[in-house]
C-alpha cells in the first residue's frame, strides 16, 4: 500500500523594522521568530542604508525600497505575509495598497503598533522621548505641509494634524492617498481587501504612537484630545478603502497586546506565544 505523505509549505514572512532603525535592530526579532517558526522562512528588509533613511525619505520612496527587497528574494515569489512594526507596519499597508495587483502579493498584514490612523502630539498628548515623531510637533503649522518639509520629513507623510485638516488633505503626500480621500483609486480599495486577514496590534500602554488607536485605524477628532475610533469614521463608514468590508466580513482584527512601544521586539512571550499564529499560515 503505497502513502503519500504531504508536508505542508509555509508562506514567507517579510519582517520590516520601525522609525529610525535598521535591520539590525530586528534580527534579534527575528531570530527568535525563526526558533518559534522552524519551518518558516523570514526575511529582514531595510529601508535605505542606515536608521535615518525612514527619516529623510519619503513614505513613497520607502514603499518602494520595501518593494525592491521583496521583488529581489526569490523565495518570496509566490507571496508573503506581511509584518511590520511600528513605522514598518504602514510602510507595509502602503505596499498592500499601492503594489499589490503588481508586485509579489502580499497574503496578510499583521502590524506591531502602527500609526495607521496617523499621527500627531504636541499640544496637550505628549510627545514621548522616543517614538515616531517628537521632534516634528515643534514645527509651525505654517511649514508642516509645505513641500520642503514633507520631501525631507518622511513620517510627516502621514502627519496628521486635527487642527489643520484641511491642509494636511492638500498637502500630506501620503496619508490622504491611502485613505482614498485623495486621487481616490478603485485598485486600491481592491488590494486593501485582497488579503485573507489584516491583524493589528496596540495598547493603552503603548507610550509612542498619538494617539495609540491609531494602530487600529483610531485618530485624534478636532483636537489632540478626543479620539475618534475607526468604526465611527467617515473613512471607515463610507468603505472608501475597504476598512468597513474587511471589518464586518471578520477579517479584519485588532488586538490589544498590553505592551509599551519597545516590547514588540524584546517580550519573548509575545514573540513565542502570541505572535506566531497569526503569522503562521500554509501556502
Amino acid at each position: 500500500m503505497l502513502m503519500i505523505i504531504v508536508i505542508a509549505q509555509k508562506v514567507p514572512i517579510v519582517l520590516l523594522h520601525g522609525f529610525s532603525q535598521t535591520v539590525k535592530d530586528i534580527e534579534p526579532m527575528a531570530e527568535i521568530l525563526r526558533q518559534a517558526l522552524p519551518d518558516t522562512y523570514i526575511k529582514c528588509c531595510e529601508i535605505g542604508n542606515g536608521d535615518d533613511s525612514t527619516v529623510i525619505m519619503t513614505v513613497k520612496s520607502q514603499i518602494h525600497e520595501l518593494s525592491k527587497c521583496i521583488q529581489n528574494d526569490p523565495q518570496l515569489a509566490n507571496g508573503f505575509v506581511g509584518l511590520g512594526y511600528s513605522n514598518g507596519g504602514y510602510i507595509m499597508r502602503g505596499y498592500l495598497e499601492l503594489y499589490n495587483d503588481k508586485k509579489v502579493p502580499m497574503k496578510r498584514l499583521v502590524t506591531l503598533s502602527s500609526p495607521l490612523g496617523g499621527f500627531f502630539c504636541g499640544k496637550h498628548s505628549p510627545c514621548y522621548t522616543f517614538g515616531e515623531l517628537p521632534f516634528f510637533a515643534y514645527l509651525c503649522t505654517e511649514l508642516e505641509y509645505t513641500t520642503f518639509v514633507q520631501d525631507v520629513i518622511g513620517p510627516s507623510n502621514y502627519w496628521r494634524d486635527p487642527y489643520n485638516i484641511e491642509k494636511y488633505l492638500e498637502g500630506a503626500l501620503s496619508l490622504p492617498e491611502l485613505d482614498n480621500l485623495r486621487n481616490f483609486q478603485e485598485q486600491k480599495r481592491r488590494n486593501f481587501m485582497s488579503v485573507d486577514k489584516i491583524v493589528l496590534f496596540g495598547s493603552p500602554k503603548d507610550g509612542a504612537i498619538s494617539p495609540w488607536q491609531s494602530a487600529w485605524f483610531g485618530t485624534w477628532e478636532g483636537d489632540d484630545r478626543t479620539v475618534i475610533n475607526m468604526e465611527d469614521r467617515d473613512v471607515y463608514k463610507t468603505d472608501l478603502f475597504g476598512l468597513k468590508t474587511m471589518h464586518q466580513q471578520g477579517k479584519l482584527i485588532k488586538i490589544d497586546s498590553n505592551l509599551s512601544h519597545l516590547e514588540y521586539y524584546s517580550d519573548k512571550k509575545f514573540l513565542t506565544e502570541d505572535l506566531p499564529q497569526w503569522i503562521d499560515i500554509d501556502v
